[in-house]
């Protein structure tokens, strides 16, 4: 099955439409593990739901329901026998939990996730039909409080996670998303929710050399994920708290981080804390493409045409990072000015700078074609 694959960015401008019509359809987010999914419901979307009722955030309740390994009963409520005014007996569901929780928030809007749906057993998710269909907006008969909205989370059946499908008959009641992951946006948030600094920017430096995992490997093993490697930083921002920020990366402290996010990305950024000192800042090579540091060793200058070109977010700083790299070995201002051009085009970003006229006129196939 194919679904609409949407970045951070564009789901962010997406949801103020969904938000601005008269009957609200459920969103469902689907991606790989770790991917920030969860987290971007209950900040972001909460946001912006706020927004278009002219609240804050706070004053949008948010109830997370987990829904794997779950019972439809639990969402449904209880079935109770009882006798009819004509003595006849008949069935009917006790107010299922979810509404009775909605209530007890008191909030006049609610934001309810169903976490992990796809790894709902099928009963379970019928349950769920009604509660998905923005028309129905109801549990087990019961309605939905007014202002309250669901939203949902899950991973791919290829994720290897115990997802399965979306029945049929309910993915035609909501809007489906796959997320595509994007380091600009992961590091902004980063920065903003204190993962260090060494972590944020390796992550960025070394990102087309797969530093984040793409997807879960096939073999049993530890992965780079945007979940795990939040946990690997707090473990290095407790061992620098505890021996000094200067402190040498020993044994213990990569045996942990390993532990988090795998072999593959803590070789990257242990490499890139060792020499973090011997290349240039994205913030550096933006003010000083010209004078900012150079390092001599090959290795250390791929490294460092790396930082040049994730310093890259508009026509101007492509000018820059252009700039900077053309300081570097021959062979790597090609491939890595290559790179950054397709990066720009690719985003609209129009630099203002002859030499890159220069370059795409002389290199014009190897851009085109995106050799590097």
């Amino acid at each position: 099955m194919t679904h609409q694959v949407v970045n951070l960015e564009t789901l962010t401008e997406i949801l103020p439409i969904v938000y601005a019509a008269d009957v609200i359809q459920p969103v469902i987010i689907m991606g790989m593990t770790g991917g920030g999914k969860s987290q971007f419901c209950k900040t972001v979307m909460r946001t912006l739901y706020a927004e278009s009722k002219g609240v804050t955030a706070d004053d949008v309740g948010f109830i997370t329901e987990r829904m794997a390994g779950r019972d439809a009963v639990e969402f449904s409520g209880a079935s109770l026998p009882f006798k009819g005014d004509d003595g006849s007996l008949a069935m009917q569901s006790t107010k299922p939990p979810l509404i009775l929780a909605i209530e007890r928030l008191g909030t006049q809007y609610t934001m309810v996730l169903l976490d992990e749906l796809m790894q709902a057993n099928a009963d379970t998710l019928k349950v769920t039909a009604d509660m998905l269909d923005p028309d129905e907006h109801s549990i087990a008969g019961w309605p939905l409080p007014k202002g309250t909205i669901i939203v949902a989370t899950g991973n791919r059946t290829k994720d290897k996670s115990g997802a399965n499908r979306l029945l049929s008959h309910l993915t035609d009641r909501v809007a489906m998303f796959e997320l595509e992951f994007s380091i600009d946006a992961w590091a902004a948030w980063a920065y903003d929710n204190g993962v260090h600094p060494i972590v944020v920017e390796c992550a960025k430096a070394y990102e087309e050399q797969g530093f984040f995992a793409t997807s879960v490997p096939a073999e049993d093993r530890q992965y780079c994920s945007p979940r795990s490697v939040v946990r690997a930083s707090s473990h290095m921002t407790a061992f620098f708290k505890m021996q000094g920020s200067n402190a040498t990366l020993g044994h213990a402290i990569r045996a942990l981080v390993s532990a988090n996010i795998g072999d593959g990305a803590t070789t990257m950024l242990f490499k890139y804390a060792e020499i973090r000192d011997e290349v240039p800042t994205e913030a550096q090579i933006q003010s000083d493409p010209e004078g900012s540091l150079l390092p001599d060793q090959t290795g250390h200058q791929m490294i460092a045409g790396g930082v040049a070109i994730a310093s890259a977010v508009d026509g101007q700083s492509v000018s820059q990072a252009f700039a900077y790299i053309c300081r570097l070995r021959p062979d790597l201002q090609i491939s890595m000015n290559v790179r950054l051009l397709r990066i720009a085009g690719s985003n609209g970003w129009t630099p203002n700078n002859p030499l890159i006229n220069q370059f795409l006129v002389k290199y014009h196939d190897l851009v085109a074609l995106g050799v590097a």
